[in-house]
């Protein structure tokens, strides 16, 4: 046990400070996908609302061209599922519901699936780390986001409903836009090929509806230098 772990502990020396090539200086694409963590950001309304958030994918390709030392452009494409949910309380956002013979704390849960094709051009910057396999990185730029499909979903009390938006007559706004950022580590596992991993925030600024899209993302894959 004790040898096996010595081991494994000289290999991932050996894998840090081996020199490579690749992931520094070149035109590197990636493939990406994970999952994201998407909330709705509503403005001030008369009734009380309660965020939710959902779970769903992600998955895109992208180019990263070097600039100059350790800082480039990263230009990517991505399929990115957002939305988000919300839950009202009827009992304390309108009055006399109880005295109707409704019962107490009747509530509504509602929530948007938001399907977008996303474009982004973010600013690239990685830690100078020159001659190693391991690179950490910082990403920031602005994305823009063109809708490829709006589920609308409700459930009350007796009731639960789940429509297409164009279905329910919800004029939802067909584009987004917004700024995008986060930290990567890729890791060089030849002399053309590295493993990724991110955490990406994507805060939407364009008003959907009175809501604002808001996306916590990780995601992992492969990249390759050209």
């Amino acid at each position: 046990m004790k040898f096996s772990r010595r081991l494994l502990g000289a290999l991932v020396s050996i894998i840090c400070v081996t020199p490579i090539p690749v992931l520094a200086g070149q035109t590197v694409v990636g493939l990406r996908s994970g999952l994201t963590r998407g909330t709705l950001s509503f403005a001030d309304t008369p009734i009380p609302v309660v965020q939710e958030s959902r779970s769903r994918v992600r998955f895109g390709a992208s180019a990263t061209t070097p600039v100059s030392g350790g800082l480039g452009i990263r230009f990517s494409g991505d399929y990115v599922q957002a939305g988000g949910g919300f839950a009202i309380d009827l009992s304390e956002s309108v009055s006399g519901l109880d005295q109707a013979g409704m019962p107490p704390d009747p509530g509504i849960e509602a929530g948007l699936d938001l399907d977008y094709l996303r474009l982004s051009a973010l600013a690239r910057a990685a830690l100078p780390m020159e001659g190693r396999r391991v690179a950490v990185y910082v990403l920031a730029g602005p994305f823009v986001g063109f809708s490829s499909g709006c589920t609308m979903s409700v459930d009350a009390p007796g009731v639960s409903i789940s429509a297409d938006c164009d279905e329910a007559e919800l004029d939802w706004p067909g584009t987004d836009f917004g700024v995008s950022g986060g930290a990567g580590l890729e890791v060089g596992v030849s002399d053309s090929m590295g493993l990724a991993l991110e955490a990406l925030y994507d805060l939407g600024l364009k008003d959907l509806e009175d809501a604002k899209t808001r996306v916590f993302s990780i995601v992992a894959g492969l990249v390759f230098s050209l």
